[in-house]
């Protein structure tokens, strides 16, 4: 294990997932957050309250800059008095969630009907059509179904019965393709869970446009080892939206210039040249992203750049370059912003062999990398453990860096959007 810093007790919250719910037109309808203490026990009553004040920092913390009209979900510990949750999460926009098994807990009656009388919302997390006719169903606002099972006609027409006595959303949950998408659409869901966003949809025939080409070229300039900063100040200007968006960009309060910056060429000298490349490239894919994809997208390359980036500094010492880190993370999102083939978007990409194969999923040394920050987004607790042993890191300094990428990313994007 390598030796490392001392975490700073301000971002180790423990191990925490933020997995974003989504409505029928794919915008964010609001945010799950799974936690784990620790990743030698499961998570008991004691750590549910620490959950929740890791919920309620997620929803309230300025760092953090969620939706005013998003909500956000979190797991009902059946175990944990009503008296003792109330107040604690906004009221309105957020929802509790518990399995079938819970529902049946001594005094889930009334602490169920103390929430709600509190303007809480209900979700039975993963029905299995068992508890049919059970009257505590009633006071459910969504109820989830696990788009993997095998009899989901079945289970459809039972939740389809349910609303008939009560009404209620369902929520596709493990939704992992476009194909899932659409069948939960077309079974009633309105709500969706899963990782089919970050899917290419069409991938067979499409082609670099000329204005993603231009911008491209702009990701060219700005990983040449010596830049020409007056050539870059000229390509950015020539592209409107890009030009604006910068400049709006570095006069908000992030970055806290004395006056009012209207040069691009002079913002590069300003900004620092290193800080600006990070900036410029969260800029530019932004920009690039089409409209009809979702946000989250964007969000999560900064977040898996800024994380393994974090992660490389403070664990991998010499082994693992910060630098090439944050570009991993941050590109490896690209095939499913542009829906190409990942090979075709990194030929124009100015990155070394490793780097292209490894986003093109090709077996090399910083695959375990990129599959460590897939343990993290699915809440996969498991398998974290031997993603660590395997890198030779320590997790309660990567579960720090981890926490600290997401309020990272929240904070830049509360300016870049």
């Amino acid at each position: 294990m390598n030796t490392t810093p001392p975490v700073d007790p301000a971002f180790y919250q423990g191990f925490i997932a933020r997995q974003a719910l989504f409505d029928i037109k794919r915008n964010i309808w609001g945010y799950e957050i799974l936690y784990r203490q620790s990743l030698e026990h499961a998570q008991g009553a004691t750590d549910h309250k620490t959950m929740l004040e890791v919920a309620t920092r997620a929803f309230l913390s300025p760092q953090w800059q969620q939706s005013p009209n998003s909500y956000l979900m979190v797991t009902l510990d059946p175990n944990t008095a009503s008296s003792s949750i109330t107040g604690v999460l906004p009221k309105g926009r957020s929802v509790f969630t518990l399995s079938e098994e819970a529902l049946f807990a001594p005094g889930m009656h009334d602490t169920l009907l103390n929430l709600r009388q509190e303007n809480y919302l209900m979700a039975l997390s993963d029905y299995t059509g068992q508890v049919e006719g059970a009257s505590l169903l009633n006071m459910m606002d969504i109820i989830a179904v696990d788009m993997q099972r095998a009899n989901l006609d079945e289970l459809f027409e039972a939740v389809r019965r349910q609303q008939g006595q009560h009404p209620v959303q369902i929520m596709a949950r493990k939704v992992e393709d476009v194909q899932t998408f659409t069948v939960a659409k077309n079974a009633g869901c309105s709500l969706f869970q899963g990782f089919f966003f970050q899917k290419p949809e069409r991938i067979s025939s499409k082609v670099v446009s000329s204005s993603l080409a231009g911008s491209l070229g702009i990701l060219q300039m700005l990983e040449r080892e010596d830049p020409d900063i007056s050539a870059l100040a000229q390509a950015i200007q020539k592209d409107v939206s890009l030009s604006y968006r910068l400049l709006k960009f570095l006069n908000s309060p992030y970055f806290g210039f004395a006056r009012e910056v209207s040069s691009i060429k002079v913002a590069l000298i300003l900004a620092g040249w290193q800080q600006m490349r990070t900036w410029l490239r969260l800029v530019l894919i932004t920009e690039m992203k089409p409209k009809h994809k979702p946000n989250e997208l964007v969000f999560l390359s900064a977040q898996r750049g800024r994380f393994l980036e974090l992660a490389a500094q403070r664990t991998g010492g010499r082994r693992v370059n910060s630098e090439r880190m944050l570009l991993l993370g941050l590109f490896s999102l690209l095939d499913s912003i542009f829906d190409m083939q990942m090979i075709d978007i990194v030929g124009s990409l100015p990155l070394d062999q490793e780097l292209k194969d490894t986003l093109c999923l090709k077996p090399t040394p910083l695959v375990p990398w990129l599959q460590l920050v897939h343990s993290f987004e699915r809440a996969e607790w498991d398998d974290l453990s031997s993603r660590f042993e395997a890198l030779g890191i320590d997790p309660v300094v990567v579960a720090a860096c981890y926490t600290e990428s997401m309020q990272w990313a929240h904070a830049i994007f509360s300016f870049l959007n």
